[in-house]
């Protein structure tokens, strides 16, 4: 479920105006969200950023329109669990802890603190060595495999750890098999001693811990009532999109993958890197490999815009001055821009416009479909 969740986050809100998931408080990260709305248009270098992908610029064709009334869907709301509320106190615990050197084998969600020399082919890199690394084990931040093989390890343990990367790891290991050298310096606990109501009280503004963990439950449950909401939608555009008939051009679907690929373009721009260099460290992955990711969530967009215009034009959907007006000051509110034409000095109206249409007609087939 998430990640149809993600894919349809990406398809729809692809022009950045707005986030999946955001209610709209005041304290969602207006500063952040203004600073990336900039430098999805000029990066830190005065560079000018892409020129967002509009309809006018397709050209791919619609060949034939399918039913977009009567779909059908289910929707599902995923439950929050016990143990998912106890997660989040857990990674708050933590935030509040200290770390002890403990006489014991490791556990999941202790902190190794190793050295570790990785060979692939008989030979060795920097990018596979680390000295006194600081792991904790459970976090998913080595290669899959890795921190598995150092549950139980004790401190002044060598251990040999073999796996092999996975097929979209970066170029030079992907799908190879590697043996580690891992020497355990120490294993250590995450501790704190004073977990109690009054800590809760003076440290985190909650009246209590039951108060905490009610107001976890409160956003998780929220969070999975917007992932039961984005999946329902993305299932009933699927399910549109599979009953049209499309003439997909490469040229199209490269270009929604170039507007995905600008943003780690303007991030490498800002680090000073080269943008392979910089997906390598972010995210382990090649731009050809990132590219191909994209790709099936580019098709995807061209699909729904091509569609929705033709939807749009066969139902009278429009922007008037007025909802215009209304979408600029909502957007200058969410990013924390002052006067309007600050918003249309960052984004274009055809832009503004074409999302506004858009949610409009995934509106109207939700409105029009059999949900179970």
């Amino acid at each position: 479920m998430k990640r149809k969740y993600v894919l349809f986050c990406l398809a729809v809100f692809l022009l950045g105006l707005t986030a999946c998931g955001s209610n709209g408080s005041e304290d969602n990260g207006t500063d952040t969200e203004k600073e990336s709305a900039e430098e999805s248009t000029e990066n830190s270098d005065g560079i000018s950023g892409y020129d967002p992908v509009l309809y006018e610029d397709l050209t791919s064709t619609l060949v034939s329109l399918g039913p977009y009334k009567g779909l059908e869907a289910h929707r599902a709301v995923e439950a929050v669990t016990d143990e998912d509320v106890q997660a989040e106190v857990d990674a708050i615990k933590k935030e509040y802890s200290q770390l002890e050197t403990v006489d014991r084998p490791a556990r999941e969600g202790d902190v190794v603190v190793i050295d570790f020399t990785g060979y692939v082919d008989g030979e060795t890199s920097d990018s596979l060595q680390g000295t006194e690394y600081s792991l904790e084990l459970g976090s998913g931040e080595m290669v899959p495999g890795f921190e598995d093989q150092l549950i139980g390890a004790v401190a002044d343990e060598t251990r040999e750890i073999a796996l092999t990367f996975p097929e979209e790891y970066y170029e030079e290991v992907a799908g190879k098999d590697a043996t580690f050298e891992v020497y355990v310096h120490e294993v250590q606990e995450y501790v704190l001693d004073d977990w109690s109501d009054e800590f809760v009280q003076e440290n985190l503004d909650y009246n209590s811990i039951a108060d905490l963990e009610s107001s976890i439950r409160d956003s998780l449950e929220q969070t999975a009532e917007e992932e039961a909401e984005s999946n329902l939608q993305y299932d009933l555009v699927a399910a549109f999109l599979e009953g049209c008939e499309f003439e997909i051009q490469d040229a199209d679907v490269e270009a929604y993958i170039d507007q995905m690929m600008s943003e780690y373009e303007t991030y490498a721009a800002m680090y000073s890197m080269e943008l392979d260099e910089f997906l390598e460290q972010a995210l382990g992955v090649t731009e050809e490999q990132l590219r191909e990711a994209f790709r099936e969530t580019a098709n995807f967009r061209v699909q729904m815009t091509l569609a929705f215009h033709q939807v749009a034009e066969e139902e009278g959907i429009t922007v008037s001055e007025e909802e215009y007006q209304e979408q600029l000051q909502s957007l200058a509110d969410q990013y924390g821009y002052e006067d309007t034409a600050d918003i249309e000095a960052v984004y274009s109206r055809d832009m503004i416009e074409e999302q506004m249409i858009q949610e409009r007609v995934i509106d109207l087939i939700e409105e029009n479909a059999v949900i179970s």
